[in-house]
């Protein structure tokens, strides 16, 4: 925005110039005629070809509208890269827009209002959309990502637990829809599904009690946002950031706690009450969700 600003107000200032420099000179060669020879004077003496001060005033004036030329392309080129910002960040704002509406149709019923999926409610069936691995800034992660979610909205995934909505194989998302999705997600703008889904009344639908902690705290564990930074043998979970979780249960918990559900859940929760300066970062989970991943966490042996 400084920047922006700055390029506003240098083309704010050269418009001004351009505009007031042939009034000055106007003046100027208004009041030097008058004050250089007498009134009735004639149009030839009023306007020599070449006077003695100079160049006459036509030649003047060619060069004032020069000038002015050369300013104003000044001023558009010092303007033209805030307003491509601007006109980027308003055709962002068009594709969040446009992808709330087909996330509301087409996906609550999976990942949730806030793209939490199972994070959200155990009952959905869909994997967390809003973390911060799909929300990368470098660069070359962010192309990853936005590979990565585009071939799973075209061709699905999981042998067809997430089917596939590209028109190329039968789904109702064109190739507009989809990168309009991507941005969406990979810009983390969940509050735009939030306040479209209340406006039409969109709901999560309810969670059912947790009635078989092991497997509910294995689906977070091994495809939840654990398994971007942890492995677990046989599963999904091929993090390598974190230490793999084989074998958790008979190891104290960071290297300092011995394990046990309270302990697990405190780790969870807030690594660094355990452990001071811990790099893992603490995870805002429901109560009932911490319980299933100690649950689960103790079966590995």
């Amino acid at each position: 925005m400084e920047s922006g600003g700055g390029a506003g107000f240098l083309t704010t200032v050269v418009v001004l110039i351009a505009l007031l420099l042939p009034v000055l000179v106007l003046f100027e060669a208004w009041r030097s005629r008058r004050v250089a020879l007498a009134d009735d004077a004639q149009e030839a003496t009023l306007d020599p070809v070449l006077s003695t001060a100079g160049m006459s005033r036509k030649i003047v004036f060619g060069m004032v509208v020069l000038t002015e030329a050369f300013l104003l392309l000044i001023a558009y080129g010092a303007n033209e890269p805030f307003r491509q910002a601007e006109a980027k960040e308003r055709q962002k704002e068009f594709a969040v827009e446009a992808a709330a509406h087909t996330y509301v149709q087409y996906c609550v019923s999976c990942h949730g209002v806030s793209g939490k999926g199972y994070l959200e409610n155990i009952g959905l069936v869909g994997k967390p959309l809003a973390t911060s691995a799909l929300q990368a800034t470098d660069p070359d992660e962010h192309k990853a990502n936005v590979r990565m979610i585009t071939q799973t909205l075209v061709n699905g995934r999981n042998a067809g637990a997430m089917p596939a909505w590209g028109v190329e194989n039968g789904g109702p998302l064109n190739y507009q829809m989809i990168n309009e999705l991507t941005i969406m997600i990979t810009d983390g703008r969940w509050d735009a599904v939030e306040a479209l889904a209340k406006t039409q009344g969109v709901m999560s639908p309810t969670e059912a009690p947790i009635t078989d902690p092991v497997a509910a705290g294995k689906l977070i564990v091994t495809q939840g946002a654990c398994a971007s930074c942890h492995a677990v043998s046989g599963t999904a979970a091929k993090g390598a950031v974190g230490p793999a979780l084989d074998g958790i249960a008979n190891r104290k918990i960071g290297g300092v706690a011995d394990f046990n559900a309270a302990n697990v859940k405190k780790w969870v929760a807030n690594p660094s009450s355990l452990k001071p300066g811990s790099s893992m970062p603490p995870y805002a989970l429901k109560d009932s969700y911490l319980d299933a991943i100690a649950a689960y966490l103790a079966t590995l042996k």
